[in-house]
């Protein structure tokens, strides 16, 4: 476990970092992870814990990784929750049934497609050989970073063959010529797993067997999914289209968690899951390569986590507000699916309460899983915990960072629990508790304030997917239940919405935050919606990812006509956000924003042309209910 603290930038000291060893420990099981805010401790800490290396994701954020035999046991303690790398999940559900998706970009005169912008997916890969993501130039991929594939695994083909694919090829101005202007990220290999360049994967889809040159798969297809959305070609025998068809794609497949922090965060042997650190790695190498195509940037995150307090602290929720006030880069990311999963409890200490009881329902043959408590400030808060035989146990509150073992006599349950009084990136109480092999039946938490504080607590147990169905809280609250990173600031968090109907999608999280901050900021159709799938062809998926892939290509759209077009030239992806909410549509007789629909269910931004010779005054472009995409005045 990591004891140090971390600081803000100390770029002076970046230089005595060590090289990373031969074994790459980002994806050895040998290693554990840490995300930390570097530089003044990092080289104490590796002095501590021998064969530790360092690997930079920006001038904040960089990475440790520690062999796991050094640094004992994994827990939670007030000064290294926040360092331990949260685990992602896709935020999208499986749908049946058709529903086509129609996107006009014939405007008269905004014509706008993407051309000349970059949109960035990182989640589970593309099958780059689907034709949605080809055109007569070839790929429409200038990138592609496959995490999972290792070293051994080789590209199939010499050095000398992947270097010439640096030079990438334009075709009707969808990818242009690399510049040379200095070395950064783009002009060395990634840290790990395998890049691939256009024309790698353009001399793959001419060979008789593509994987010899580009041996990654997508083998979920989310992310096939979510690149077709948001820049996949005009199909029109199909009445499909992306939102950005002539937008540059950037692609990283995130690798799978290590095994010690599935085990530790007790997920299912099937999950799959992504951690923190290897999204932002991916997120810090796609603004590199956009860079180096001098291309605004689009990226689209359609994963999420119940995992910390919702208030935007997690270190990916942090990093994602760092870049998206970079100038040409947004951000979309989904709020999630957990509005009905029955998977957040909330109590108040109001009018002299001094005991809230929570009642959790445990499914038979859960093998474990975890639940966080997180309590407002000022109040100290008292817990204890009920077994299905009636038997209680109580938490303290003053053993400190150490780890507490209840064991119960009736039943074989262990409960692990981490008490921080003062959590130090919020200063909320944080009470983190692991159920190992829990009992079924319904489990109590009691919940008592000692100050009697008119303060709210919240526990959210992990999202959809993670953790059984018939595991849930008996009195759920569908509120608060926006997924990290949707909870970060400067985001474009979209939640989904029924297009045949305009009603919310029943399992679309719910805003706000703990501390109020308006999330979800929009709606978008995410619904049985059309995607493309793997090995060519069309299916539907649902869920508030598709809605943010949406987005994702809407940005890309306002890309276009704020910096290729030359009307706004520091366009920054805050500025996205604030057009696509200023011009939201909106019910007459519903209050907006609200914690279901943000600021509106369609997206309408009204753009101004600064070549009045071809744009005189105002334009409206605006989503559809009836037709997904519609540009028009």
């Amino acid at each position: 476990m990591l004891r140090k603290e971390d600081f803000e930038p100390n770029m002076e000291t970046e230089d005595k970092i060590p090289r990373a060893q031969p074994e790459n420990p980002a994806q050895s099981q040998r290693f554990g992870d840490f995300i930390v805010k570097y530089m003044q401790n990092v080289q104490n800490t590796m002095e501590l814990f021998p064969g530790t290396s360092f690997q930079a994701i920006n001038e904040i954020f960089g990475v440790l990784y520690v062999p796991l035999e050094n640094m004992g046991e994994l827990e939670v303690t007030g000064t290294s929750y926040n360092s331990i790398p949260k685990c992602y999940t896709y935020m999208d559900m499986e749908a049946t049934g058709a529903s086509g998706i129609t996107r006009l970009h014939d405007h008269p005169y905004l014509k706008l497609r993407g051309k000349g912008t970059a949109v960035a997916v990182i989640d589970s890969g593309i099958d780059y050989q689907n034709a949605v993501f080809r055109n007569a130039g070839g790929s429409r991929i200038a990138y592609l970073w496959d995490q999972s594939l290792e070293d051994e695994e080789g590209m199939g083909k010499d050095k000398e063959q992947n270097e010439s694919g640096r030079e990438l090829e334009s075709e009707n101005g969808d990818v242009g010529n690399l510049l040379e202007n200095g070395a950064d990220m783009a002009d060395t290999e990634v840290p790990y797993g395998k890049l691939f360049r256009k024309k790698d994967i353009d001399l793959a889809l001419a060979s008789e067997d593509p994987f010899s040159i580009v041996p990654s798969r997508d083998t979920n297809g989310h992310g096939t999914a979510l690149s077709g959305i948001a820049a996949g070609n005009m199909v029109p025998g199909e009445n499909f289209t992306g939102a950005a068809p002539e937008a540059t794609l950037i692609i990283i497949k995130v690798k799978p968690a290590k095994q010690y922090l599935r085990n530790f965060y007790l997920y299912p042997p099937d999950a799959e899951v992504f951690q923190e650190n290897d999204v932002m790695m991916a997120i810090a190498y796609a603004i590199s390569w956009a860079k180096k195509l001098e291309m605004p940037l689009s990226i689209c995150l359609g994963i999420g986590s119940s995992q910390g307090a919702h208030l935007g602290t997690n270190a990916l929720s942090q990093y994602v507000d760092y870049v998206a006030n970079f100038s040409q880069v947004s951000v979309s990311a989904a709020a999630g699916n957990e509005g009905n999963t029955r998977n957040h409890s909330t109590g108040i200490f109001s009018q002299g309460r001094e005991q809230i009881v929570t009642e959790l329902r445990v499914a038979e043959r859960e093998q474990g899983f975890t639940m966080e408590f997180w309590g407002e400030p000022p109040e100290i808060y008292g817990l204890s915990i009920q077994s299905p035989t009636g038997e209680i146990l109580e938490v303290s509150s003053s053993i400190g960072s150490r780890t507490q073992e209840l064991s119960f006599v009736f039943v074989e349950t262990k409960v692990y629990v981490n008490y921080i009084l003062i959590e130090r990136q919020t200063g909320y109480s944080l009470v983190y508790i692991r159920f190992f092999h829990p009992a079924s039946g319904i489990w109590k938490i009691f919940t008592r304030g000692k100050n009697r504080q008119n303060v709210q607590f919240h526990m959210w147990l992990p999202v959809e997917g993670l953790i059984s169905q018939d595991t849930y809280f008996l009195e759920p609250s569908p509120y608060t239940t926006v997924t990290a990173p949707g909870d970060a600031r400067n985001s474009i968090t979209t939640t989904a919405y029924q297009h045949r109907d305009g009603s919310i999608y029943i399992a679309a999280g719910r805003g706000y935050t703990p501390d109020g901050m308006i999330t979800p900021h929009l709606a978008a159709p995410g619904v049985n919606v059309k995607v493309p799938l793997v090995r060519g062809g069309f299916g539907t998926r649902s869920g508030t990812s598709i809605s943010a892939a949406q987005t994702a290509g809407i940005a890309a759209l306002l890309f276009e006509w704020a910096i290729i077009r030359d009307n706004q030239p520091f366009f920054t992806g805050s500025g996205v956000k604030y057009y696509l909410q200023r011009g939201a549509r909106r019910e007459e007789n519903m209050q907006y924003p609200n914690p279901e629909w943000g600021y509106g269910e369609d997206v309408i931004i009204r753009l101004q042309s600064n070549k009045a010779s071809k744009i005189n005054g105002f334009r409206t472009f605006f989503l559809s209910r009836n037709q997904t995409f519609l540009l028009g005045f």
